[in-house]
């Protein structure tokens, strides 16, 4: 019972970085479409070097790592639903690879300022908390498992 009951967490914390990750991509199509906010950053990133930026290109880096993420995510819950042990090293390297997409986008800079503010990269992250709980739940579930 226990077991079935980790199984089944660790599944509901991978759903939600799958959901988390989808929360970043419609984070920046929001953005896109109305607020700008990223792009607006970029222009006063780059107004002092007086170069343009190019907004779609940023855009495209953010819903890169949206996608990647969704993507990498999916896979580890297919592990996870199939009662592999290895889901657990699978979890691990997402949330490696997650954390450096996420960490792309909050150290990512160019003349002496981040390319990218703050909020991106905490909303690139928290897919990265998500499946650390994942892999903290499947961890106990194959320790308790017989």
């Amino acid at each position: 019972m226990e077991a079935t009951r980790g199984r089944r967490s660790a599944g509901y914390a991978v759903v939600v970085a799958i959901a988390l990750s989808l929360v970043l991509a419609m984070a920046a199509i929001v953005d896109q479409a109305g607020g700008r906010t990223l792009s607006d950053h970029a222009d006063a990133v780059y107004a002092s070097s007086g170069k343009q930026p190019a907004p779609s290109l940023l855009y495209g880096l953010v819903y890169t790592v949206a996608a990647v993420d969704a993507l990498l995510w999916l896979l580890v819950l297919r592990a996870a639903r199939s009662h592999r042990r290895s889901a657990v090293i699978l979890v691990v390297i997402v949330i490696l690879v997650s954390a450096s997409l996420a960490a792309l986008l909050l150290v990512s800079s160019e003349y002496g300022a981040r390319i990218f503010p703050p909020l991106w990269g905490v909303l690139a992250i928290l897919p990265t908390v998500a499946g650390i709980v994942a892999a903290v739940l499947l961890r106990r579930r194959d320790s308790s498992a017989p």
